[in-house]
């Protein structure tokens, strides 16, 4: 089993090789032009790796949430190399693979992307076991800190949204919170990979053609189309 890992749902556009021993390679750039790297990132990764693609036995990929830009680029890439290849997608949350950053915590993690307005993508992790104890969805700041509030271990914030509100959460939360390394809180392919391992295991694949990201939200051009919030 080769898998080949794709992540562009942030500002980090993220390519890994792994299998059933580890990971085999990884390549990382923050750099938004996601559409014109991340092919040429596929490539070089095989050529270092000395994989050739034909050896690629599933394709995994973020499925979101994120930058609904970056989604349909990391889906494209996917399903377009899915198709060539005749091999399944797994699609992989972008929330839990940022928790996996940081699986060995032991307390709850948190991993936040910023949707904007003082929101959050977010979900509640047990460390260690994993357990998901919330499920991924759109939280106002307020609203985490009631979440976290009905739980007494420490909180382990990590991802992109961390730089966007993490004095804000400081001050929410105080002594409870608690937050990644910068290096945590960039998007991993290799993360993605690891959790698609566990998936593939368990039968977790699906079709190119079946394959489709988990928006959970509307894009803002789609809720001004279609008159919301006015």
């Amino acid at each position: 089993m080769k898998i080949l890992a794709i992540d562009s749902s942030s500002k980090t556009a993220t390519v890994a090789l792994v299998d059933e021993k580890g990971i085999i390679g990884e390549y990382s750039i923050n750099y938004l032009r996601h559409s014109v790297i991340l092919m040429p990132m596929i490539d070089e990764l095989l050529k270092k790796c000395e994989v050739p693609i034909n050896q690629i036995t599933h394709v995994a990929v973020s499925e979101g949430p994120g930058s609904f830009t970056g989604l349909r680029i990391g889906a494209a890439t996917a399903k377009g190399l899915a198709h060539a290849l005749n091999i399944p997608i797994v699609g992989v949350s972008s929330l839990l693979a940022l928790a996996y950053n940081v699986s060995e915590f032991e307390g709850l993690i948190c991993p936040v992307i910023d949707a904007l307005n003082e929101n959050v993508y977010g979900m509640l992790i047990r460390g260690g076991n994993f357990e998901v104890l919330i499920d991924a969805g759109v939280y106002s700041l307020e609203e985490i800190t009631k979440l976290i509030s009905n739980y007494s271990d420490k909180v382990l914030f990590v991802g992109e949204g961390v730089y966007s509100y993490k004095d804000k959460l400081q001050e929410m939360i105080r002594d409870k919170a608690l937050f990644a390394k910068d290096k945590d809180n960039m998007a991993r392919a290799a993360s993605i990979g690891e959790i698609a391992i566990q998936k593939i295991k368990k039968g977790e694949v699906v079709s190119f053609f079946d394959f489709k990201p988990v928006y959970i939200r509307k894009s803002a051009a789609e809720i001004r189309l279609s008159g919301e919030g006015s």
